[in-house]
């Protein structure tokens, strides 16, 4: 139709390549505004845009040459036709709906739209920048209706675009269209920014994340300082792993795309524990209070805060701590009178807690204006040992609160220490940590306290000690106390008697427990530690030991009580009763376990029931929590039906022994009396 396009394509093959030339009406086509030569594989596209209506046809002629062989030539005829509708010859194709331009976003399937008649139906085929569609390739896809459909969308595939319909009787070109591919073009950024600083500790390990976004999708990579390439090239997150770390660096993560780059520096500062305080020093010491300050030359936020660490210097205990501190004095309050105490300053920073400066010792003011108090402790320490069947030497160390300045010592001792401290044999002591006692009966066992004074009075008692009047014993074994406690077992751990006399060959260890009160004995191998085994869960026992050599039993601890752990009940409910209520209920009561069989405090009961025809497997658990309850009703059972019940106890540790099954069976409906 004028106005329109009209398309020839000549195809030739040869070899050496031919070369292809066009004529019109025996002229030789040089290409024009009007006429395009488009060379494509194995041939040639003669273009005529747009087309003239003219009464003449025109003879175009395809012309085929190489230097192997005789020129060939296909020839075809163009007739224009009129755009008037009412002149085109009966079935030429035409369009009822031609493509139009379309955008689409890239990854996107892309519709351009053809729909021609014509009689015959005409066969669709489509161009693109002039040249036909390459169908082979497997996202065009030629519709039935005639549309070309395009899946998956690439920047190349936009272009201009046309459907041609063709049959025997013309063919016809649609609008030239074009097809837009919109690429979202956003520049990099971090959706995930590593932090700028990293605090590690020496020898630490770390692991950095960086994610980047944008469109197209941004390259990520680590660097160390300026240069050092530290990773590959990863789409969108790199993580940085980072072992044994013992100096601190610069590093950098880059995200880069075709639209730019982006950067974020990241410090990794390797940090250790804050070294100790210096100048710690002790002033306005009174009898209950010291102030402590010292130096620390640091930047701000090196140093989170101080901590103070502080006892008397001979107690046999952890330090006492004023933590949080963040100026460089404190005074030190509620201490006690004339003690001697050691003072210790550290730092802590983000890492944790740095050594402790060296010690500073110094020794609290007296109380009452310069004079004294009475001891607020006891002597330390007191040991014991016989000289002869009728001589012991005792020694012992100051108190650890002393209160002021030690003026003497009493000593107290007896054969009978369930007497009042009154009414025990004394002996004082002047200037002196040492003293003995004569006159002793021998072989017998004395109880050994010892009491300190000041210029205003006495302290408090030690501890008693026992020892035998018997030359070559050992005396009393110390620091009897349990190191480990199960249900059935209690390890005991002690100290070996300060003076053993003669060699330690074995131990006798007593007991008793609350229950029965029965004493029992055992010899036990020399050493510092024993297990007591098949014991009673939950039961205290009573405990005391002697250490014993060739020459017989020294004296023997003083008692200590220990009890066992609890454990699962050895034994059910007793006096289970199952009683049938109705046709559809049966009343379980119950008694506790036997006392000597709960082994701890009963926290719950289990009821059990299921039809007596059917496995234990397939019960009913009904759980009570209330470990005061005696009873419990069991309702919706089935009439005139056989039921099993059986119950257990528990403590926290879980349950008990279950018992023996009862059998039970509901009632019958009740009849209705006339």
């Amino acid at each position: 139709m004028s106005d329109r396009v009209a398309s020839f394509t000549c195809r030739a093959t040869g070899n050496p390549e031919p070369k292809i030339q066009w004529r019109k009406n025996n002229r030789k086509i040089t290409g024009s505004s009007r006429f395009i030569v488009l060379q494509v594989p194995g041939g040639s596209i003669l273009r005529i845009e747009p087309v003239k209506y003219q009464r003449n046809k025109d003879e175009f002629e395809c012309v085929v040459e190489n230097a192997a062989g005789d020129t060939i030539r296909a020839s075809a005829t163009l007739e224009v036709l009129s755009d008037d509708p009412n002149s085109l010859p009966s079935g030429f194709p035409y369009f009822r709906t031609e493509p139009k331009t379309k955008a689409v976003e890239i990854d996107h399937t892309a519709l351009l739209v053809c729909d021609a008649r014509g009689n015959p139906d005409p066969n669709i085929t489509w161009y693109k920048d002039h040249r036909p569609v390459d169908l082979t390739n497997p996202r065009y896809t030629v519709l039935r209706s005639g549309s070309l459909q395009i899946s998956t969308s690439t920047e190349e595939d936009g272009g201009k675009y046309e459907c041609v319909a063709e049959n025997e009787v013309g063919t016809a070109f649609s609008n030239l269209v074009s097809l837009y591919v919109r690429v979202r073009r956003v520049p990099p950024r971090f959706s995930k920014a590593p932090n700028s600083i990293y605090e590690v500790m020496p020898g630490a390990s770390l692991s950095i994340s960086c994610v980047a976004v944008g469109s197209p999708m941004p390259y990520v990579q680590w660097k160390k300082g300026p240069a050092i390439d530290l990773t590959d090239n990863l789409i969108t997150k790199n993580v940085l792993v980072l072992e044994n770390i013992q100096e601190s660096n610069n590093y950098t993560c880059q995200a880069q795309s075709t639209l730019g780059l982006v950067t974020q520096d990241v410090f990794v500062k390797v940090q250790a524990l804050p070294r100790p305080p210096d100048n710690v020093r002790i002033s306005d010491v009174m009898s209950t209070s010291v102030r402590i300050t010292w130096s620390y030359d640091v930047s701000p936020g090196e140093v989170s805060y101080y901590v103070i660490q502080y006892k008397p210097r001979n107690a046999d205990r952890d330090y006492a701590e004023i933590s949080g501190l963040v100026t460089k004095f404190y005074t030190v309050s509620s201490l006690t009178p004339f003690t001697e105490y050691e003072f210790h300053v550290l730092a802590v920073n983000t890492i944790g807690r740095g050594p402790p400066s060296e010690p500073v010792i110094v020794t609290t003011g007296e109380t009452v204006s310069g004079g004294n108090s009475k001891p607020g402790s006891a002597p330390r320490n007191v040991h014991v040992r016989p000289l002869s069947s009728s001589t012991m030497v005792i020694q012992w160390d100051e108190p650890e609160t002393p209160n002021g300045q030690i003026t003497a010592y009493k000593l107290y001792y007896t054969t009978n220490p369930s007497l009042p401290i009154q009414s025990w044999k004394s002996q004082p002591v002047q200037d002196n940590k040492l003293t003995t006692i004569s006159d002793l009966t021998p072989h017998t066992i004395y109880t050994i306290r010892v009491q300190a004074y000041t210029g205003i009075g006495p302290g408090p008692l030690s501890d008693p000690v026992k020892v035998k009047t018997q030359q070559g014993v050992p005396s009393q074994p110390t620091n009897l106390h349990p190191s480990r406690v199960t249900a059935t077992s209690i390890e005991l751990s002690w100290t070996r008697p300060s003076h053993q006399g003669e060699n330690i060959i074995s131990y006798e260890l007593y007991w008793n427990d609350s229950t029965t009160q029965k004493q029992e004995q055992r010899n036990i191998p020399e050493g510092e530690s024993y297990t007591l085994e098949e014991l009673q869960p939950n039961t205290v026992y009573n405990m005391w030991l002697a250490a014993r050599s060739q020459r017989g039993e020294g004296a023997a601890t003083a008692p200590i009580s220990v009890r066992t752990d609890q454990h699962t009940p050895g034994a059910p409910p007793s006096d289970i009763r199952a009683i049938s209520e109705d046709s559809e209920s049966i009343r379980v009561e119950w008694e506790p376990p036997p006392l000597d069989k709960q082994h701890g405090d009963i926290t719950y009961y289990k009821l059990m029931f299921v039809n007596n025809t059917r496995p234990d497997s397939d019960a009913s658990v009904i759980s009570i929590s209330d470990p005061s309850q005696r009873d419990y009703l069991i309702t919706n059972l089935k009439k005139w039906t056989e039921y099993r019940v059986w119950m257990l106890a528990g403590t926290i540790i879980g349950d008990g022994v279950k018992s023996d099954p009862q059998l039970v069976r509901t009632d019958e409906d009740a009849r209705a009396l006339w």
